[in-house]
């Protein structure tokens, strides 16, 4: 220690330079500290959301699609009811056979009827390229042979809609039947006259009308579809719900459409109540109509 002193003292800061004293002096000065000059903390939150995807208006009345026509906040504090949409307005289904294209509005002609169990023929055509769902004086049908069970039914594959919806998290259905309309030999028929079966698809669709590549069954961790909901009469009293859901539509990463799944209802008509999920017209129940609203709201679980 003396000898490496003395090569400072005598080397490195010579007496002419500096002293001892102030050597010492130096070492005694304080030693600046650092201090924070703000705070900053990241911070993300992610709320629960539900998005149904239909159709702006019926096609009659020039309804486009596909549009985010409900964006549902599910909150906590409205779990167990309707949750708040942000989107003020109400939105229409899509036709399930067309893709994209708005829903039809049936109420505007004759609904297209089908032959059952002819022995051959019985082809519809459509040269007038009107809508091919309606019964019409420009439609033609070619000759068919009958038997004993050859009969005329309402169209099986008719009156399906369907919206699509995505979300990233659990939620609920529920659906209201109202405004009952009726005429002509159908007067004394009611809501229990309208079959009603809901179904999930977790994808389809083809080009851009594509849907569901990202998305995973919603019924997964709840009870899913209620199947003992047979007809309009079940669901006319007040919003009933008809779907429990267990998780998101969301399965990987994708777009809305890639994310969604669809909702497809299937509507029936019925001489008797508790119509089902089966047509059942027969010449005997005359000519008339019979219609209703259906509305679909989205309930947090």
């Amino acid at each position: 220690m003396r000898l490496i002193w003395e090569y400072i003292k005598d080397v490195l800061w010579p007496a002419s330079l500096l002293s001892v004293p102030a050597l010492l002096a130096m070492s005694s000065l304080p030693v600046a500290s650092a201090l924070a000059a703000s705070t900053d903390r990241p911070f993300f939150r992610v709320q629960s959301l539900v998005i149904v995807i239909g159709a702006t208006e019926d096609e009659s009345n020039g309804g486009v699609a596909p549009v985010a026509v409900d964006f549902n906040l599910l909150t906590p504090a409205t779990s167990g009811a309707a949750a708040p949409d942000i989107i003020g307005v109400d939105g229409f289904v899509f036709n399930s056979n067309s893709g994209f294209d708005a829903g039809h509005d049936y109420s505007g002609g004759g609904s297209r009827l089908d032959i059952e169990n002819e022995t051959f023929g019985a082809n519809f055509g459509n040269p007038s390229g009107g809508d091919v769902d309606y019964l019409e004086a420009t439609d033609r049908l070619t000759a068919f042979g009958i038997d004993n069970t050859t009969d005329v039914n309402v169209r099986q594959s008719r009156h399906v809609s369907r919206f699509l919806v995505v979300s990233n998290a659990p939620f609920d259905m529920f659906a209201q039947a109202s405004n009952l309309t009726r005429s002509g030999d159908f007067s004394a028929l009611n809501y229990d006259n309208i079959g009603f079966r809901a179904l999930i698809n977790r994808s389809g669709g083809s080009g851009a009308g594509r849907w569901g590549d990202a998305a995973q069954n919603p019924a997964v961790g709840g009870s899913g579809i209620d199947t003992t909901l047979n007809d309009l009469g079940d669901i006319s009293a007040g919003p009933t719900q008809f779907f429990d859901g267990g998780r998101r539509t969301a399965r990987a990463r994708g777009s809305l459409l890639e994310q969604a799944v669809s909702f497809n209802i299937r509507y029936a008509l019925s001489g008797n109540a508790d119509a089902r999920n089966t047509n059942a017209y027969d010449f005997s129940m005359g000519v008339g109509t019979l219609g209703a609203d259906v509305t679909y709201t989205v309930y947090t679980p």
